[in-house]
């Protein structure tokens, strides 16, 4: 694995995922829409886990989804309830459940090459949130099964699948976002 400390000094601010051997830089950088939206959904996270054995890290936070592929992913919300996979560096093995918030830059990666990615790894749940639509995708896996997707529109409340009594009302998501992504 290639970790930030074995990189040449010009190169440690730079960020990128590599999956399927493919190598993506993350740049630019999220917008404030992104960011807020990431902010709010991190703190519902942090805040319905706080006191359990799962955590919650926003990005930037590195997953190793240690398969045979070397994949290296940075989610916008990475939930891990294994403690043994949690390391100084970041997730080394496939966490529960995993966020995206959709970026212009972003979107297409996310909703193909990562949901594809994610599934194939052994990942739980996986969170699509569309800024522009205001719309949350939840995709369930189980035995690497695709099925459809719950959506989520602006003024609901999604009923996590992972977490029985995990509610997140989605006008306290998108509240007050009012920038472009």
């Amino acid at each position: 694995m290639f970790y930030l400390e074995e990189k040449p000094l010009q190169f440690e601010f730079e960020r990128w995922e590599r999956i399927d051997g493919v190598t993506y830089d993350m740049t630019p950088p999220p917008s404030s829409q992104h960011q807020a939206i990431v902010g709010n959904l991190y703190g519902e996270f942090y805040t319905y886990l706080k006191g359990k054995h799962c955590k919650a890290f926003p990005a930037p936070f590195g997953v190793w989804l240690n398969d045979e592929n070397d994949n290296y992913v940075e989610p916008d919300i990475t939930v891990i309830c294994d403690q043994s996979k949690i390391h100084p560096k970041g997730c080394v093995g496939v966490p529960d459940l995993v966020v995206e918030v959709l970026s212009p830059s972003t979107a297409l990666k996310d909703k193909r090459v990562k949901l594809r990615r994610y599934r194939l790894s052994g990942v739980r749940e996986y969170w699509i949130v569309d800024p522009f639509n205001k719309l949350v995708e939840v995709y369930m896996f189980s035995e690497n099964v695709f099925t459809e997707p719950a959506v989520y529109g602006p003024v609901e409340t999604i009923r996590d699948g992972i977490f029985e009594d995990l509610t997140i009302d989605l006008r306290n998501i998108f509240e007050g976002n009012i920038f472009e992504c």
